[in-house]
């Protein structure tokens, strides 16, 4: 999944450039609920009569409303989703009856954007606390507590830092599943990086106790920064795994038919064997269709055989057509 990458090239001025957060993240403003408090009402123009029969007003936790028919406007990520908003109102809401909490888990990762496998707990919130929490149970939230919690504020969120997150999901997915996750930490996956492989290295040497150690130093081995998508961490873990040397992640091509350097999503340099992974958009976007021509035309101009993967692809044969040209 390419973003069109060309070395020494500057990047289009796009209209988001004014709405950034420090990072250079880009944001949205999306029509959404914000949660408030009973108490909170009166100020609102919401009587607690009516709070309590219009059907308008819906009670997320007790004590804790939203607004059905939002007109008010909350920051979040251009990918963000329906489901991200969904996240955030109810980490929200919950942080309106106690804010030392912050979200954690699968619900940090999530509101983070980073890549998870359909088999994580998609309905319950995870918050984490460094003090022992006293607030009641509540139904759909699970409560988590770090010692030594350290928190990021992610969109006017405050979510476990990423290497913390890391090691917490290690007990949770695969080697691959948490390389995946890693490369998207630390690479252009949705505007990132959110961190560093240093940091996540410097959070496993802390620790003196990890619940998973070997799954998170694997695949601390197999990360390798500037990975454009999770599917591309993938098709390099497929690769190694069907026994294919490792291959060089965006290498760079001189292409003197356009006058620039490209770099496919993987390839064999000294065999002049490129990789792309094509993601949907790029067979449903005339003018993506049209680029990716042609990148083809130049890179096969300057010599390089370039194979295209998507996920309709047969990778059986697909690995017999690379071991053909890798021989």
């Amino acid at each position: 999944m390419k973003t069109n990458r060309v070395s020494g090239e500057q990047s289009s001025t796009a209209s988001w450039d004014k709405r950034r957060l420090p990072g250079n993240r880009p944001v949205q403003f999306l029509t959404a609920p914000v949660p408030f408090t009973r108490h909170q009402a009166p100020d609102l123009g919401i009587s607690l009569y009516r709070l309590r029969t219009d059907s308008r007003y819906l009670q997320l936790y007790r004590g804790v409303w939203i607004d059905t028919r939002p007109e008010t406007s909350v920051l979040a990520p251009l990918w963000a989703d329906h489901a991200w908003l969904l996240r955030q109102m109810h980490l929200q809401a919950l942080l309106k009856l106690d804010d030392e909490i912050a979200g954690c888990n699968v619900t940090a990762a999530r509101l983070y954007g980073l890549p998870l496998p359909p088999h994580t707990d998609e309905h319950s919130l995870h918050v984490v606390a460094s003090t022992p929490n006293t607030a009641k149970a509540r139904a759909g939230v699970v409560s988590h507590r770090y010692k030594e919690l350290k928190t990021s504020n992610f969109f006017d969120l405050p979510l476990i830092s990423v290497p913390q997150l890391f090691l917490e999901l290690a007990l949770l997915l695969t080697v691959e599943e948490l390389t995946e996750l890693g490369d998207a930490a630390i690479g252009r996956w949705h505007a990132g990086p959110l961190t560093s492989l240093s940091a996540l290295r410097g959070e496993v040497a802390a620790r003196d106790r990890i619940y998973d150690r070997h799954t998170a130093e694997k695949a601390l081995e197999l990360m390798r920064g500037n990975v454009d998508s999770p599917r591309e961490t993938w098709l390099r873990l497929w690769l190694i795994s069907h026994g294919f040397p490792e291959p060089a992640v965006h290498p760079a091509i001189a292409c003197p038919l356009v006058d620039a350097v490209l770099h496919p999503d993987l390839g064999f340099p000294t065999k002049q064997v490129g990789i792309e992974y094509d993601g949907d958009h790029h067979r449903s976007s005339d003018e993506q269709f049209a680029t990716d021509n042609n990148r083809l035309a130049a890179m096969a101009a300057a010599g390089w055989t370039v194979l295209r993967v998507s996920k309709r692809t047969n990778m059986e044969q697909f690995a017999w057509l690379l071991e053909h040209h890798l021989a």
